[in-house]
């Protein structure tokens, strides 16, 4: 298959272009969000080719590795068209999350049980065999080579990543970079909060489009009433996310939601006075619900009885993870900084000869030029 057709997430460069026009960026940090980036290897056509070519050959099928290979080879070459710099952050991650399946057992359950168009059971684990060890390629490959970190973390989610490296400047920061997140998962337009210049690309089948920060709350619930993008996490808790199984408060849709959220951001006295009394594990409402608004109040006791809107804030809020992965409440938890701490630290990058061996022992097939654009400058 060629490799545009499993990773399609392609931007234009007037896209990026319009990045650059926010100010003088001389740097950009992208963010591919790699498992929703590859929604495409999911359709029946590439998951029957990707099984078929493997069982044909007699060996893994590497195409899904080729295709992240001329993905970031085109966003290299357009920066050295651009002569700027770039840096690369792929993140995914692997096994269910434990942070938040012990907070809701019913967390994506849905997303649990997949009978892949019909595939008998041996074929289906076969795609998963060939799309883990494509991961696995990744990881390994991808971090030996120049201006690229690829974090995996393992029993948690990792959407929170973008966020969490530019909240802490793990990535370089300043007023001439720019950083641009790639995902069409709704809960990555969070990322606009972690700090200065960041950006989300969203691709679907008819647009491509750059949200820009002060502009989630309309994107995603389609009303601007000039809300603050750090009133979004509250918002989706209140409504629930049906996509990933969380549950809100009943009869509370967008609509009634954004109505009512600067009422209930009021009475806990403020965004950041609802997360620390929520990861210190105080309660959020200290009054009972006295309001006339029959929606503020049933938000208030549904808190009040059974804690669903602090749940849902550590099921959903990036800054709710974040603040435990900076203070983790348990060994597990450390690790995961650690693993992220360590795999942004500087390390030897692989000689493009040697890279170029060690891709043809496992028969990788890449584009014309692609490793000589991502090791270009370097």
């Amino acid at each position: 298959m060629h490799p545009s057709s499993l990773l399609s997430y392609y931007p234009t460069y007037a896209i990026l272009d319009e990045v650059l026009s926010y100010g003088q960026i001389t740097e950009l940090n992208l963010f591919f969000d790699l498992k929703n980036n590859l929604q495409t290897l999911y359709l029946e056509h590439a998951i029957k080719n990707v099984v078929e070519t493997t069982i044909k050959a007699g060996r893994i099928d590497t195409s899904v590795f080729s295709s992240v290979m001329s993905f970031l080879a085109y966003h290299k070459l357009y920066a050295i068209k651009r002569k700027i710099k770039v840096n690369f952050y792929t993140f995914f991650e692997s096994g269910v999350s434990y942070y938040h399946t012990n907070l809701d057992k019913k967390y994506k359950i849905s997303r649990r049980t997949d009978d892949l168009y019909g595939l008998d059971r041996e074929k289906r684990e076969l795609f998963f065999t060939i799309f883990h060890k494509n991961l696995m390629l990744v990881e390994k490959a991808l971090n030996k080579i120049p201006q690229n970190k690829v974090i995996r973390m393992t029993n948690l989610e990792a959407d929170f990543i973008p966020y969490y490296l530019v909240r802490n400047s793990l990535v370089p920061t300043g007023e001439n970079v720019a950083n641009i997140v790639y995902s069409n998962d709704h809960d990555l337009l969070q990322c606009t909060e972690a700090g200065k210049n960041v950006y989300i690309f969203q691709k679907g089948r008819n647009v491509k489009r750059l949200v820009r920060p002060g502009n989630i709350m309309e994107t995603y619930f389609k009303v601007d009433l000039g809300l603050p993008d750090s009133y979004f996490s509250l918002a989706c808790s209140i409504t629930g996310d049906s996509g990933d199984d969380i549950t809100g408060v009943k009869g509370i849709a967008q609509k009634r939601a954004i109505a009512i959220i600067n009422d209930v951001v009021s009475m806990v006295g403020g965004i950041d006075a609802l997360y620390d009394n929520v990861f210190n594990r105080k309660p959020i409402f200290t009054q009972p619900p006295t309001t006339e608004n029959k929606y503020i109040n049933d938000v208030v006791s549904s808190e009040q009885s059974h804690g669903l809107i602090s749940r849902n804030l550590q099921l959903i809020s990036f800054e709710m993870l974040s603040r435990f992965v900076d203070d983790p409440p348990s060994i597990e938890m450390d690790k995961k900084r650690q693993h992220i701490i360590n795999t942004l630290k500087p390390s030897e990058t692989a000689p493009i000869e040697s890279m170029r061996e060690a891709l043809d022992k496992v028969r990788v097939e890449l584009q014309e030029d692609d490793l000589e654009v991502l090791y270009y400058g370097s």
